[in-house]
């Protein structure tokens, strides 16, 4: 049994490590083009090899495969994941391309093949109470949202070869930032139905955005606005606030916290009120390494693999799991918002 990692940089090397602790160092293995990466990687115990092909061959099995590759690779990946009938985990955006992200949806479901997103902040609790609030009806009807996501990512001019910088190649605020924030109104909210307007602002960029500013409707008929800024120099990392307006109350809600300011004319008992000022409790784990939204999404996806239930917290079983339909839906969201802000 092997869990295949794609890619080892950033996200590779914290995904390899976790799932290294949940099934054992010897029954993960990383693939990477660069001779340099792959042999760091051996000197630390781990096997490596430079293909998907190749780890397909010398491997006794593959049981799953988690794409952390540059955006570019990915659609290559994931096809090649499907051929293979090995159930996969693809970073976020899925593609840069709506037709290729649409193709993979059928794919998968064609060839009856699990796939999950790497939309990590549907793991944050705080998120994931806030979406509870909205659908639980408690607080009454919402009347509309904003939501930002802003940090300290660009602090400097981009070279020109530095693809962080070129929309077309995956850079930019709202390829970056966007996925993150666009998925998340997506999962509290529900389906967006139309975007009112869509804006995008340079600091840094030439050839692609550093901000953007999207106010839309969603399918139940909830308005929201959203906001991203990734040349915050106020920021020391990327925070994501949400202020909501219910029928009841204000509430506010971060990486970390909710707070809920009740209306005046609020009519809920107090023992309700209490209950959901009550603190948000953070989930138990098998391993904590970067925060539990990245132990709780490797765990869904170790399940989803392997057969058996990687969860240590019974909470946590809710099949709310992103997969490969909400990757499209935020790939073609953000497609729309390039479009009517002028960037492509």
């Amino acid at each position: 049994m092997s869990i295949l990692v794609v890619g080892g940089g950033k996200m590779g090397m914290s995904h390899l490590a976790l799932i290294g602790r949940y099934v054992g160092k010897s029954q993960v293995a990383l693939c990477d083009t660069k001779r340099v990466t792959r042999m760091v990687f051996r000197l630390l115990g781990y096997r490596t090899f430079a293909s998907v092909d190749d780890a397909l061959r010398r491997l006794d099995k593959v049981d799953g495969v988690l794409i952390a590759t540059p955006t570019p690779v990915h659609y290559g990946l994931a096809r090649w994941a499907i051929a293979q009938k090995l159930p996969f985990f693809v970073e976020k955006p899925l593609t840069l391309d709506i037709i290729r992200s649409s193709d993979l949806v059928a794919l998968a479901a064609q060839a009856g093949v699990a796939a999950q997103m790497g939309f990590v902040l549907r793991y944050v609790a705080t998120f994931r109470h806030l979406q509870t609030l909205v659908e639980d009806g408690r607080l009454g009807a919402v009347r509309g949202y904003v939501s930002t996501m802003r940090g300290n990512v660009i602090t400097k001019a981009l070279a020109d070869t530095d693809w962080r910088g070129d929309y077309m190649r995956g850079g930019g605020c709202l390829n970056e930032y966007g996925p993150h924030i666009i998925d998340l109104c997506r999962f509290i909210f529900g389906p967006v139905a139309q975007i009112a307007t869509a804006t995008e602002g340079k600091t840094f960029c030439t050839r692609a955005d550093d901000r953007f500013d999207v106010q839309w409707q969603h399918v139940s008929g909830i308005e929201g606005r959203v906001e991203a800024d990734w040349c915050d120099a106020a920021k020391r990392k990327s925070v994501i606030e949400f202020t909501v307006d219910f029928e009841h109350a204000r509430v506010r809600v971060d990486n970390s916290a909710v707070e809920i300011d009740w209306h005046l004319d609020a009519s809920l008992p107090q023992a309700v009120r209490d209950e959901l000022d009550a603190p948000v409790r953070q989930p138990n784990v098998g391993f904590y390494l970067r925060g539990e939204e990245f132990s709780l999404e490797i765990e869904d996806f170790l399940t989803a693999c392997l057969g058996r239930d990687f969860h240590v917290d019974p909470a946590c079983r809710n099949g709310k799991a992103p997969d490969l339909a909400d990757g499209f839906e935020v790939d073609a969201l953000i497609d729309a918002i390039a479009g009517k802000a002028g960037l492509k």
